[in-house]
């Protein structure tokens, strides 16, 4: 019986505690003040994330007043910006996936007063989970920052970022994965002629049964896992599984011992490492993690830092 409760106890912590937020935005390796460039969202204080699919808090989770009116940062496409992480730890403790969407304000709109609503939102970015059977991992787990490259192909204009990660640590009923969310307002320049799609609305990307967001992480653990959303725009890059926008399954033999192990401290590992790819990683670009082949070789005076198993990014020494 001890034991029994001791479970119920822990559970309830989990559903308190370890929240977080995306508040500040890293451009041109200049961090921004809090809620600069980010939408401040309703659980800027709090932490509470947002649970329901069906309302418009799904999208930027900013219907609350609020006195911080955000500016619009002016970025590259091509250019990689970097969304950071604050809460109680400050990274993405919980088990679970990364996507990242934008959309693209009407012309004439300014940014700043357009809410995103409509058949607008295409994804650029997703950090699934590997699923075998046997085990399940989180690659996005721990991260402290969530480093995001904007497509070449991206074409010029005013849009909104949205970065969620789904905590699937309590999905097993409807209405419990945990959505995090933040929308950062930007102005693109010197973009491409592509043409970015399919297109989502929030509400309605989701109806909250999908797969990947109504699932019990923890028995019986799934043969594989499917993520969330359309598939990554463009087709070529964006995601750090194999199946883009689709099933991600890996075998392996090892096994994980926990899905909400918290990364307490980096290690730092050399950034001349062999790589399978040629060229340099600019600074908070993905150098390494389990699955990855792209170039592990930063850019000076950057290092290879190891954040977990499954994910490594460009940092200052």
């Amino acid at each position: 019986m001890k034991s029994f409760f001791a479970l119920v106890a822990s559970v309830l912590v989990a559903k308190t505690s370890a929240h977080y937020v995306f508040p500040d935005l890293i451009v041109g390796g200049v961090t921004s003040s809090d809620w600069q460039y980010t939408r401040q969202t309703n659980n800027w204080q709090d932490l509470n994330p947002q649970t329901d699919v069906t309302v418009s808090d799904i999208r930027c989770y900013d219907s609350a007043e609020s006195d911080s009116a955000p500016d619009t940062a002016t970025v590259n496409a091509g250019d990689t910006i970097t969304m950071t992480v604050y809460g109680n730890p400050a990274n993405l403790y919980h088990p679970g996936v990364l996507n990242v969407y934008m959309a693209q304000a009407p012309s004439g709109t300014d940014v700043a007063d357009w809410d995103g609503s409509g058949s607008v939102w295409f994804k650029i970015y997703e950090i699934s989970a590997i699923a075998n059977g046997q085990t399940i991992t989180f690659p996005s787990t721990g991260l402290t920052q969530v480093p995001i490259t904007l497509p070449t192909e991206l074409p010029s204009g005013q849009y909104l970022l949205r970065t969620e990660h789904i905590a699937l640590h309590v999905a097993s009923s409807y209405g419990g994965a945990q959505f995090y969310i933040g929308c950062v307002q930007l102005n693109v320049e010197n973009g491409g002629s592509g043409t970015p799609g399919p297109l989502v609305a929030f509400p309605g990307a989701y109806t909250g049964y999908e797969p990947g967001i109504l699932i019990d992480i923890y028995y019986p653990i799934p043969d594989n896992y499917t993520q969330p959303g359309p598939p990554v725009w463009p087709s070529t890059g964006g995601s750090t599984t194999t199946g883009i926008g689709s099933t991600s399954t890996v075998k392996s033999t090892s096994t994980v011992k926990s899905t909400t192990t918290v990364v307490s401290s980096t290690t730092k590992t050399s950034s001349s490492a062999t790589s399978t790819a040629t060229g340099t990683v600019a600074e908070y670009g993905q150098c390494g993690g389990q699955g990855y082949t792209g170039s592990t070789v930063c850019a000076s005076p950057f290092v290879c830092t190891e954040s977990n198993e499954y994910y490594s990014q460009c940092l200052p020494a």
